[in-house]
This record gives C-alpha cells, sequence and structure tokens, in this order.
C-alpha cells in the first residue's frame, strides 16, 4: 500500500473478520510514524522528573488507533511510575465516548485541555473532569463531562442525558 494520493486501502494488510492490521501494514506503520510515537512509557520519565504535567486523551471511537493501545501505554507509566496517585500527580488519560481519530463521529468532540493544563500548571489545579461539547452542527446537542481514567462518566438517573450536571465522574464498579 502507497502512501499519498495514490495509496490503495482496499489492497491494505487488513483482516477484516478480525478488524486487525497485518504485519506488513503494522511495519510500514511504524516506519512512517514510528519517529514520532511514544511506545514506551520510560520516554516520559525525564519530564515527569521535572515536574512536567501531561494530559492524553483519545477519542474512544477512533477506527485508526484504538485506544487500547493508548489505555495499555497509560497502564505500563502507572505500573512504572508505581501505582495510579503517582501516575495521576503529573498525567492524566481521558478517554472521549463516541469521538474518532482526535475530532468527529457521535460524542462530543468539542473540550479545552489547553486550559485544564493551564491551570494544572499554574495553579495546581488537576483537571478531575473536562467538560465536552457536541459540534454546533449535531443533531444532538449535548454536554458531557470526560473523566480521567480508569474513572467514567456515570448517568446518575435522573434530568437529561445532554446536560453534563446530570453527570459525575466515577471509577467503574
Amino acid at each position: 500500500m502507497g502512501e499519498g494520493p495514490t495509496a490503495d486501502i482496499v489492497h491494505a494488510d487488513i483482516d477484516a473478520r478480525a478488524n486487525v492490521i497485518g504485519d506488513a501494514l503494522l511495519a510500514r506503520s511504524n516506519a512512517v510514524f514510528g519517529p514520532g510515537e511514544a511506545k514506551d512509557p520510560a520516554t516520559l520519565r525525564p519530564f515527569i522528573a521535572r515536574g512536567g504535567k501531561l494530559i492524553m486523551y483519545h477519542g474512544a471511537s477512533d477506527p485508526s488507533i484504538p485506544a487500547a493501545r493508548t489505555i495499555a501505554f497509560y497502564r505500563e507509566l502507572t505500573a512504572m511510575l508505581g501505582g495510579e496517585a503517582k501516575t495521576q500527580g503529573s498525567v492524566r488519560l481521558f478517554l472521549v465516548p463516541g469521538i474518532h481519530h482526535c475530532a468527529g463521529g457521535a460524542g462530543p468532540d468539542r473540550f479545552d485541555t489547553l486550559s485544564a493544563l493551564e491551570a494544572w500548571v499554574e495553579l495546581g489545579q488537576a483537571p478531575t473532569q473536562i467538560i465536552a461539547n457536541t459540534r454546533p452542527d449535531a443533531p444532538v446537542q449535548h454536554q458531557l463531562p470526560l473523566c480521567p481514567y480508569p474513572q467514567q462518566a456515570r448517568y446518575s438517573g435522573s434530568g437529561q442525558l445532554t446536560d453534563e450536571r446530570n453527570w459525575t465522574c466515577r471509577a467503574p464498579s
């Protein structure tokens, strides 16, 4: 499979039954994107040691890169740092339900990570949630809190589903 305007996804190395990319496509992806991709959580150690703060997010409906890959990276980072509390002191992962690769999809894909990061770095206020909104042209307007992993947004059981105030961030039971 080539790149650019001659790319032919029809002949890509993908097992459609299992929705898994094959070795050839994975090798090609690693060759193209590998230099900019952090696969080893240890690469963050110097950044964290200097007091750096990082907000990661991933669209839970991303058809290009499964969210499981980012979750695995985060879990490896958590193990390396010695637990969830230490990880949450420097790195927070937010899974965004219903969005694709960075944006698009049925979920609320408008949210402000920069202000959350700014408050964390400058004021010491780590983000406990980030409010996300749907696009202005979405068929149904709604808001939802994005929660730091492993927490998930849980509906309170009353009020409009489209109102973020009726949702809370909680760890899965």
